[in-house]
């Protein structure tokens, strides 16, 4: 596994792994999880040390996002703009079951963070937000993580055949290339 430089210092220095789940929870949550959890299930990281890491940067961005909403005044006009056209056909959800629209939200791509925008908006308390995201975060880090866990552990059972794939993806690019070529030259003699 640490045919790579960055995994070099993955395991020289495994601090620099949990520094970086945080920073990477806090950019883009999903594929950061599902990452770390995959490179835990290889060894690179221990589980107990990174549920941590991942709860508090998923809190953290989250935090950020409805703070941004609270202040939504003082940021860039493309911020409000961006927000209300995304979430704001959610309002009558987010109103009614703000809970339930955090859990599908963490799920649904390029929609939680305006929702968590337009959430910051509302008459809602920090402490309010807290409660109803909290649960929603830890159902999300179990379905992610299993998945990127559960996929680390079957690498390690296809990790033999994939020399094969590779070779199987290179004749398909060739064969791609090749259609392409021939179809171009059709189409311009046809012209």
């Amino acid at each position: 596994m640490s045919e790579s430089l960055f995994f070099y210092y993955l395991i020289i220095w495994p601090p620099l792994g949990y520094f970086l789940g945080v920073v990477g929870m806090l950019i883009e949550g999903d594929i950061t999880w599902f990452t770390l959890s995959f490179l835990t299930s290889q060894g690179l990281f221990n589980f107990w040390l990174m549920l941590p890491v991942v709860f508090f940067g998923m809190l953290a961005s989250d935090l950020i996002f409805f703070f941004i909403g609270r202040k939504i005044e003082y940021f860039p006009r493309f911020v409000k703009l961006w927000s209300n056209k995304i979430a704001e056909p959610f309002d009558r959800q987010l109103n009614r079951r703000p809970r339930q629209t955090l859990f599908i939200s963490k799920f649904a791509y390029a929609i939680h963070k305006p929702i968590l925008v337009r959430m910051g908006m509302t008459d809602k308390t920090y402490r309010e937000f807290i409660k109803q995201d909290i649960p929603a975060i830890c159902f999300w880090a179990v379905v992610i993580g299993s998945l990127g866990y559960f996929s680390g552990v079957s690498f390690t059972l296809v990790q033999q055949y994939l020399h094969y794939a590779e070779l199987g993806l290179l004749i398909g690019l060739i064969i791609f290339f090749v259609v392409i070529k021939v179809v171009t030259k059709y189409s311009i003699k046809k012209l």
